[in-house]
C-alpha cells in the first residue's frame, strides 16, 4: 500500500491542469451562480475521475482476458510515458522561464475556447465535461493508469485514481471551495492580486518546481535504462 502513495502523489502532480480554474474565473465573470460553480466543478472532477477508473479496470480486465501478465509487460511502456512526462515538464519549464509572460501563458489565466460562452448551468456543465476529458490528452493520465491497472486489489486502484484526480484539479478545487467560503468576489480579487502582483514569482516558482520534476523523472529513466531498476516505485 505504501509503494502506491509516492507514485500516485508524483503522476498526479506531473498532471497538474490548470485549465478547470481558468475556466471557472471565465466562468464568474460571465456572473456565474452557486449552483453553475457547482456543477462546473463537479463535472470537472467527476468526469476525469470516471474516465480513470474506466481506464483502470478496463486494462486490467483486458489484460487477464488475454492472460497478460501486468507486471511483466510495461516496462518499455513505462520508460517512454515517464520520459514524455518529465520531457514535457522540462519543456513546459523553459518555456516559464523564458517567454515574456505578459499574457500569463502556462498559468491558465486564459481559458481559451474551452472558457463558457454563458454562466448558465448547461453551458457550465459543457465546460465542465470537456474539461474533465482533457485528462485523456494528458500523458500522466496514462501513466497513471498503466500503474493503477497493475495493482492486486481494486480498492487501491480506486485510491490512486482518486489522489490523480485530485492533486490534477487541485487549483479548480480549491478556488471551488473558496468560492463557497469567502464568495466570488473575494475569490477574483486574491486570483488577481496574486497573478498582478506576484506574477513573475508565479512564473518562475511553477517553473522550478515543473523543471525539477522533469529533470527528476530524466533521471530516472536513465538510471532505469542502465539498471533496470527505477529510483521510485513506478511499477
Amino acid at each position: 500500500m505504501l509503494d502506491l502513495l509516492p507514485a500516485a502523489f508524483a503522476l498526479g502532480i506531473a498532471g497538474f491542469d490548470p485549465l478547470g480554474s481558468a475556466v471557472l474565473l471565465a466562468a464568474l465573470g460571465l456572473g456565474a451562480r452557486r449552483r453553475g460553480v457547482a456543477t462546473l466543478g463537479v463535472v470537472s472532477v467527476g468526469t476525469s475521475l470516471v474516465l480513470a477508473l474506466a481506464a483502470i479496470f478496463g486494462l486490467a480486465a483486458a489484460a487477464r482476458g488475454l492472460g497478460l501478465r501486468m507486471p511483466h509487460v510495461p516496462h518499455i511502456v513505462w520508460l517512454v510515458a515517464v520520459a514524455v512526462v518529465g520531457l514535457g515538464l522540462l519543456i513546459w519549464a523553459l518555456y516559464l522561464l523564458f517567454s515574456s509572460g505578459s499574457d500569463g501563458a502556462g498559468l491558465g489565466q486564459d481559458s481559451g475556447r474551452a472558457g463558457p460562452r454563458s454562466a448558465g448551468v448547461g453551458a457550465l456543465a459543457l465546460s465542465g465535461l470537456l474539461v474533465g476529458l482533457s485528462s485523456l490528452a494528458d500523458p500522466a493520465f496514462w501513466a497513471m493508469v498503466l500503474q493503477a491497472a497493475q495493482w492486486p486489489r481494486a480498492s487501491w486502484r480506486v485510491i490512486e485514481s482518486i489522489i490523480w484526480v485530485g492533486c490534477s484539479h487541485i487549483l479548480l478545487i480549491v478556488l471551488v471551495l473558496g468560492y463557497f467560503v469567502v464568495g466570488a468576489q473575494r475569490v477574483e480579487q486574491l486570483v488577481e492580486k496574486v497573478i498582478t502582483a506576484h506574477q513573475v514569482a508565479l512564473r518562475r516558482s511553477v517553473a522550478i518546481i515543473a523543471g525539477l520534476f522533469g529533470v527528476l523523472l530524466l533521471v530516472d529513466v536513465g538510471v532505469a535504462l542502465a539498471t533496470g531498476s527505477w529510483l521510485f516505485t513506478f511499477r
